[in-house]
């Protein structure tokens, strides 16, 4: 019976996961197009789009990002061609593998707590945190897919000692620095923990642990190399904590107000290290705000769904309730709850935009995790069994309704609410473009929706050998990033009609606001979901 309801539970997390796959999220973002394309890239020539052989770090938008969900996305790829499908279906079907390690682990952790595992399982399958991160080409969810697989092994090798169980999960916390940044900074923090957390087991058995370690050190090898490169730090120069210039103008507004006798004194209680620090732990708290988990979510267009927190309303219950439980029956595993729960956002609270539904998302494991011990206290508590049986009901019911409330607000007012949020129109604008573009000499595309190039480049499967080394990167911007303003025919830049009314012989593609209402050969049309223009596009 238990099997039979575990293997329903997949189900319904694979149905949660795959239906619709490709319309919703509605639209294509320039991330999931780049990880596609790049694979592609490597595919066809064994170099990224700008040149690099076999690269451990991808160069994307002048941004250096961890390459391994693009190598993972090869296969799929080579066997079903370069589509959205084949860049949405490895996370998909890892969101679907971590519902099933969940289990997995739930039952390491907590043996006697009969219902946790399924209630575990059941709410990493319903968790609107867990399937959004599930349902895009995200390469978090491949990391944090990998820190619960690390921990399942690393918590089954402290019960059966074998070698190749903590080995792989050394393996698969090595992996996790290959696929996401902030994975850099949580994945090392979660090992040290669990060292300290088993430092018994581990001393006793010293000589196994060191055999175990010798493949995944050979692992991280490449990626030390790659770590002394050029340009790998880039993305945290753009989006770290010290990218932000406020608290340095308060800094000067604080010691501003001193006179010159006491300027020794604000100096040493206004600067960075006091400044940023108290920042860092501002950002940290902000991870668990009940407006972040319970109400809104992240700010973030893309990382967000209107009208709905990270996780359900009434979860606030039972992850209070959850950890009274583990605070009252403390067992050998259950640290390992308390330990991820502690540093999951730490990497998240470096960067100034906070908090992060993106790169806090391996927090959403030790949240379920809590969530589920604390139902399981729950109906523990219950010893009549009608009455466990009325509760039961009672809380299908809330949960029905607020799952019910969240696949609404998903599939029908997310794509409404934020219609530019996944880029949505190119996939029906580049095919267009193609059918029309031998017309015209030239092709100039708005730039108000993010790097539209690559999507370009995506839609149109373009040759990746003749775009690598034939286009040229923009200077970086406040956030570190550029972008690619012409490769052939085409330019990519802003589409003010006063700008570009007098190129000729031209196909442009614009953003309504920038186009006229009359007077202008508009040939084409393209909408977003909510009925608003998303592209003109004009013949002249």
């Amino acid at each position: 019976m238990r099997k039979f309801l575990l293997v329903l539970i997949l189900i319904l997390a694979a149905a949660l996961r795959l239906v619709a796959l490709t319309s919703f999220p509605s639209g294509f973002n320039a991330d999931e197009a780049a990880l596609g394309y790049n694979a592609y890239s490597l595919l066809l020539t064994g170099k990224d789009e700008h040149g690099h052989p076999w690269p451990v770090n991808l160069e994307s938008f002048g941004d250096y990002k961890p390459a391994l969900y693009a190598y993972l996305l090869i296969p799929f790829i080579k066997v079903m061609g370069l589509t959205e499908l084949a860049v949405r279906l490895p996370s998909a079907l890892l969101g679907i593998l971590s519902v099933a390690l969940i289990y997995a682990l739930a039952k390491l952790l907590v043996p006697k707590a009969k219902y946790f595992p399924h209630l575990a399982a059941l709410g990493l399958a319903i968790s609107p945190w867990a399937i959004h991160f599930s349902r895009g080409g995200w390469e978090v969810n491949l990391a944090t897919t990998l820190l619960l697989a690390g921990c399942w092994l690393f918590v089954t090798w402290t019960r059966s000692l074998r070698v190749w169980h903590l080995s792989s999960a050394f393996i698969c916390f090595v992996l996790t620095l290959y696929a996401y940044q902030s994975t850099r900074v949580v994945s090392p923090l979660l090992v040290i923990g669990l060292l300290i957390i088993y430092r018994r087991l581990v001393f006793s058995h010293f000589r196994r642990f060191v055999i175990s370690c010798l493949l995944p050190v050979l692992l991280l090898v490449p990626l030390v190399i790659s770590l002394t490169g050029v340009g790998v730090a880039s993305r945290f120069s753009g989006v770290g904590l010290t990218a932000d210039i406020g608290p340095v103008n308060r800094i000067n507004q604080f010691r501003g107000q001193h006179s010159a006798r006491t300027q020794l004194l604000a100096k040493i209680l206004y600067n960075r290290p006091v400044v940023y620090t108290l920042k860092f732990i501002s950002n940290y708290f902000d991870h668990f705000s009940p407006v972040f988990l319970f109400i809104s979510g992240d700010e973030v267009a893309r990382n967000r769904v209107p009208e709905t927190g990270v996780l359900y309303l009434t979860d606030f219950i039972f992850l209070a309730l959850g950890a009274v439980y583990l605070w009252r029956r403390p067992g050998p595993h259950t640290r390992l709850i308390w330990l991820w729960l502690g540093v999951a956002p730490v990497a998240s609270a470096l960067t100034f935009q906070t908090p992060s539904a993106l790169r806090a998302f391996p927090l959403v494991i030790p949240l379920v995790l809590l969530i589920a011990l604390g139902v399981n206290y729950l109906l523990d508590l219950i010893r009549s069994k009608k009455l466990l049986v009325f509760s039961s009901i009672i809380l299908i019911i809330i949960y029905g309704y607020q799952f019910t409330r969240y696949l609404h607000e998903y599939y029908i007012n997310y794509p409404a609410a934020y219609p530019a949020a996944w880029e949505y129109g190119f996939s029906q604008l580049v095919p267009y473009v193609q059918s029309v573009q031998s017309k015209y000499q030239r092709v100039l595309v708005t730039d108000k929706y993010d790097q539209p190039y690559i999507l370009f480049l995506f839609f149109s499967r373009y040759p990746p050998q003749d775009f690598q080394n034939h286009h040229v990167l923009t200077f970086r911007d406040q956030f570190n990033f550029s972008t690619v303003r012409d490769y052939g025919k085409f330019h990519f830049a802003s589409t003010p009609w006063d700008q570009v009314r007098d190129i000729h012989s031209a196909l442009i593609v614009a953003a309504p606001e920038d186009i006229p209402s009359v007077g202008v050969n508009i040939v084409k049309t393209i909408y977003f979901p909510n009925g608003d223009p998303a592209f003109k596009i004009i013949s002249n």
